[in-house]
């Protein structure tokens, strides 16, 4: 722990990276937020950290990781959140996928749990269903889907519920983004095979974002862009991407950022198989298998489909600056700033910021973790 100026203010120097440039200085820590900030020499005694002050990472979409899924219950989760947070995440949402409510009741309470526990990094849960286009599901069981018509499912009430993924050309999904947006609950729209007018009126609803962009939609193609191109041009989304180099080649990536990389948000669809070895595991009730760089799942009468990534979001971090050259600020924004932002997080190194912070070394391997003005033991 750093110096201590009061009996809760701690100050650090060191290479800062500021939401807009990086530069020696200073952060100033009271309690779980961020006092003040500057640049040049510290206005009184510092902690001097040695390496580069950036905000911890926040991912919106970590279905498991060390050969377990969020739902497994507590010391699954347990280990994910270990894990997650030696990665330099310190805010993330338990991604629940298409299934049905009785298979994972006992780890949405789980999830509840941890929410509430001050030193975890899980701050919600983004449910990834169960309404999504039959066509684009990916990994999500087809008995398991619904239109959004039928009515919102009773776990969407939860108050740790903080995203929700939909098709928006489903009936009735423009009344159910303008629910959960008066719920407060963020929509991002994925796994869908929308034209851009369907897509519209989900923004005009209310939908904010979307999901994975390339993955589980129809191909871009240069006459007809269908929602990949809508989604790269319009201008009221967040643009969510998987930036391993698996999910989107990294000429694609380069694309993403020429065309929205102040609306990008990165996220590691971390599947179970991420932080674990070549093999066998559970996800989303099927069978996954991690080959190298690719979590697969078998398809009836075709090749192996991509199911979920087996990177965290650091690593997500390090493979996105280094395909497309994203100077350090504007990838920290992307991989927390404003994924924070879209759940309500105050996230970055500014004043009135939570305290949630990751030294980083030169090559961007985590050193120490704070989260929430305490530095943690990992």
């Amino acid at each position: 722990m750093g110096k201590q100026l009061t009996h809760d203010v701690t100050r650090l120097a060191g290479k800062v990276v500021f939401p807009d440039r990086v530069a020696a200085g200073w952060v100033e820590i009271e309690g779980e937020r961020i006092r003040a900030v500057g640049e040049g020499d510290p206005p009184g005694p510092a902690e001097a950290v040695g390496g580069l002050i950036a905000p911890g990472l926040c991912d919106l979409q970590v279905n498991g990781a060390v050969g377990r899924e969020v739902v497994d219950g507590p010391e699954a989760l347990a280990a994910i959140d270990e894990y997650e947070l030696r990665q330099g995440v310190t805010n993330y949402l338990a991604t629940v996928t298409s299934r049905a409510l009785d298979a994972v009741a006992a780890g949405l309470e789980a999830i509840a749990a941890a929410v509430r526990a001050p030193r975890t990094g899980v701050c919600g849960i983004h449910f990834e269903g169960p309404f999504l286009s039959a066509e684009w599901r990916g990994i999500h069981p087809r008995e398991h889907l619904r239109d959004a018509i039928d009515g919102l499912p009773a776990w969407y009430e939860r108050p740790e519920a903080r995203l929700v993924t939909l098709a928006p050309e489903l009936p009735g999904a423009a009344e159910a983004v303008r629910e959960l947006a008066r719920r407060g609950v963020a929509v991002s729209l994925g796994h869908t095979g929308a034209g851009p007018e369907e897509a519209k009126r989900a923004v005009e609803a209310g939908a904010r974002a979307v999901t994975h962009i390339f993955n589980a939609m129809p191909r871009l193609h240069h006459r007809d862009p269908g929602f990949a191109g809508w989604a790269l041009e319009e201008p009221r989304v967040a643009v969510g991407v998987i930036p391993d180099g698996v999910h989107v080649a990294p000429v694609f990536l380069r694309l993403v950022r020429a065309l929205a990389g102040p609306r990008v948000v990165l996220v590691s669809d971390s599947s179970p198989a991420a932080g674990a070895p070549d093999g066998a595991y559970r996800f989303g009730g099927v069978e996954v298998r991690r080959r190298g760089e690719r979590v697969l799942r078998d398809s009836a009468g075709g090749e192996p489909r991509l199911a979920g990534s087996c990177i965290d979001l650091a690593e997500g971090l390090r493979r996105w600056v280094r395909h497309t050259g994203a100077p350090l600020p504007e990838a920290f924004n992307a991989a927390s700033v404003r994924p924070g932002r879209l759940i309500g997080l105050e996230l970055g190194v500014r004043e009135g910021a939570l305290a949630d912070l990751v030294v980083w070394s030169e090559e961007l391997e985590v050193r120490r973790v704070m989260r929430r003005g305490a530095w943690l033991d990992l």
